[in-house]
Parts: structure tokens; C-alpha cells; sequence
């Protein structure tokens, strides 16, 4: 069964949602180029059920041919979608896993889920009009209350201790990070790094225990992470493969471009701590800068995890340039980092 073929796609489909559908159709099969870690390929069909027919998109997801990028099994990412289905999250709703070989396309395991119609772009982030000014903090602001739903849901009732690490208490959310990263690394790791082994030193010997809550975390989020409706509304949140049970502090570590700075005539009219703030009254949650300093230093050491397994997966004979890119120019800059956050300019070796 060829992925890129519409008539194998069609009896695939047709095999799978036999028990809900009258009939489906596909229309058309094409690869997303956006996304580093795995394959996404869109499936536009034509539904027929209880006689009445409609336009469905559907989302495939597979690794690449020659593995992933990120650690994580495909198998735990089909797992986050169908236990959101239960909360008030908004995201896609996994559909099925195809675990049987007869019908894996390309003979490779693949996932479907459901595809939610919005777009990824905000271009007014980037505008320095203070028209835009309202815009940015409205996105900001509601990019924030979906990071409240993802933060405050009952991880415990979806089921999410089932396939995460569950830190032993509040005061080791960072420990429990840590352990996870070591156990990753134990398993493909090529060669020393100093950055690395400093690094995981001084995290453990600095890891805050002051966390308030053990939360659902997503891991990447922000800009061009989310799916936005035309009213300015995320109708999806995507992209759970760093996702993890921890501190709150991990997410707003790992924001991307939605806490614009603003400052107009000498008045702060958001950032950082009006975010903070907002997210606070939503919440009840406190989110530290100290925790949220921890949490960036140990983004580094996430990017050289991702980065390291693409160089195991390149040594064993891979050669999707994606995986090449992480692993060399990934894996050096995110070592850059770890060298900045223990104190050495990496250029020289000297301390800062």
C-alpha cells in the first residue's frame, strides 16, 4: 500500500472507517513540507455517512524512512491526541493507529487523526505598526489561555501518567526531567560531550524545587505550533513531541514568539511579566523567572538529545537531510548553548 497512491489510500480508508462511514473517497494525497521530526501527509476525502455526503480532510503521520528526529516513539504521539479527546484542550482527535503490517503504508507504522481547518501564520507578530499593537497582545493573550486548559486538565483522569514520567513530587519536576533526558541519551549516545555532562551537573546542582503543581506540559508551543481560525481563535494545539508531566515553568520556556515586547512612548504595554500576570489570574500559577531561566538552560539540553539521536540515526546509515542538518549543525549550536548557560564562551574557552 502506496501512501502517494489514491486508490490504495481509498481501500485503506475505506478498511479502517468501514464501521462508521457509508463511504469514502479520496480525492487527493499530498506530503506537508513544514515539520522536522516525522512525515505529515493530508488526505482530502469525500464522506458519505447516513446517506448524507461531506468534504473531510485527514492527517497521516509516520516517521521518515530512515527514523525521527525526536526520541519519542510515534506510537506515544498517537496516544497524547486520543487521551485529549477527553479534556477541554482543543486538538485534533486521533483516529487509529495502523499497527497491522498489511496495511502500513510504505510498510511503515502510521497514524491517522483528524484535520483541523485553520492556518499556522500570524503575520502581524512581525509588525512594528502600533496598529498591530492590539492584535499581537489579543494573540498573546489566547495563546495563553490555551496553555491554562493544557495546564490546569486532569492529566491523572486522561490517563497521561499511563505513558509519562510522573515526577515523585512538586519539589522534583526538574530532577524528573533530567532523569529522562540521561535515560534518553543512555541509549544512543556516540560520544562525550563536556557541554553535556557540565551541564547536567550544574542543572541537577541548581534544579528548583519550588514548582506548584505537577502539570500537562506540551513542550514546543507558540508561533507556528498552533492551528489559528480567520477570528483569531487557536481551534488546535500541535506538536506534543516534547510533551512531558512537569512544572508549567517548561512551557513558557519553550514560547515561541508570543509574548511580544511592547513599549510605546515610554509605557510597557505588554511582555514578559503582564504575561506572566495574566497567566497568574487565569491560573492561580505562579511561574517564576528563576524556574523560567532553569527551563530555558535546559531546553539545550533537549536540543542535543534530538540533535544526538539524529547522529545515531545518521551513523547507522541515514541520509535524509533532515536528520543530517540535526545532527551536525543542530547538535553543535545547541552545545553553543549549553556552553553560554554554564558560564564558557565557547569560541575561546574562556569563563564569562
Amino acid at each position: 500500500m502506496r501512501l502517494e497512491n489514491v486508490t490504495d489510500v481509498g481501500t485503506w480508508f475505506r478498511h479502517r472507517l468501514r464501521d462508521d462511514v457509508d463511504e469514502v473517497s479520496i480525492e487527493r494525497v499530498g506530503r506537508v513540507s513544514r515539520g522536522v521530526s516525522r512525515e505529515t501527509w493530508i488526505v482530502d476525502a469525500r464522506v458519505v455517512r447516513d446517506g448524507t455526503a461531506s468534504d473531510m480532510s485527514f492527517v497521516v503521520r509516520r516517521d521518515l524512512p530512515d527514523g525521527t528526529v525526536i526520541p519519542m516513539p510515534l506510537r506515544e504521539e498517537y496516544e497524547v491526541y486520543r487521551r485529549l479527546a477527553g479534556s477541554a484542550v482543543p486538538a485534533a482527535r486521533a483516529l487509529w493507529m495502523e499497527e497491522d503490517p498489511r496495511w502500513q503504508p510504505d510498510g511503515r507504522p502510521a497514524y491517522v487523526r483528524t484535520k483541523i481547518d485553520g492556518n499556522w501564520y500570524l503575520p502581524f507578530l512581525s509588525s512594528d505598526d502600533p496598529a498591530d499593537d492590539d492584535r499581537k497582545i489579543a494573540a498573546s493573550k489566547e495563546h495563553l489561555d490555551k496553555l491554562a486548559l493544557v495546564h490546569t486538565t486532569d492529566w491523572r483522569a486522561l490517563g497521561f501518567d499511563e505513558i509519562g514520567t510522573v515526577p515523585e513530587s512538586v519539589k522534583h519536576c526538574a530532577t524528573a526531567l533530567l532523569d529522562d533526558i540521561e535515560t534518553w541519551l543512555a541509549t544512543f549516545r556516540l560520544e562525550p560531550s563536556p557541554a553535556v555532562t557540565e551541564a547536567l551537573s550544574q542543572l541537577r546542582d541548581s534544579a528548583p524545587t519550588d514548582s506548584p503543581c505537577i502539570a500537562l506540559c506540551k513542550g514546543t508551543n507558540g508561533h507556528g505550533e498552533e492551528v489559528w481560525s480567520d477570528d483569531g481563535r487557536i481551534v488546535a494545539m500541535s506538536d506534543w513531541e516534547l510533551w512531558r508531566l512537569g512544572d508549567p515553568a517548561y512551557d513558557f520556556a519553550q514560547v515561541q514568539e508570543m509574548v511580544p515586547e511592547i513599549v510605546r512612548d515610554g509605557r510597557r504595554l505588554w511582555g514578559w511579566p503582564e504575561a506572566l500576570e495574566y497567566y497568574r489570574a487565569r491560573t492561580g500559577i505562579d511561574i517564576s523567572p528563576e524556574r523560567l531561566a532553569y527551563y530555558r538552560a535546559c531546553y539545550g539540553l533537549i536540543q542535543f538529545c534530538y540533535a544526538h539521536h539524529s547522529a545515531h540515526r545518521v551513523r547507522a546509515g541515514a541520509s535524509s537531510i533532515r536528520l543530517v542538518w540535526n545532527a551536525t549543525e543542530v547538535q553543535y549550536r545547541s552545545q553553543l548553548k549549553l556552553g553560554a548557560a554554564c558560564g564558557f564562551a565557547p569560541e575561546t574557552g574562556t569563563t564569562t
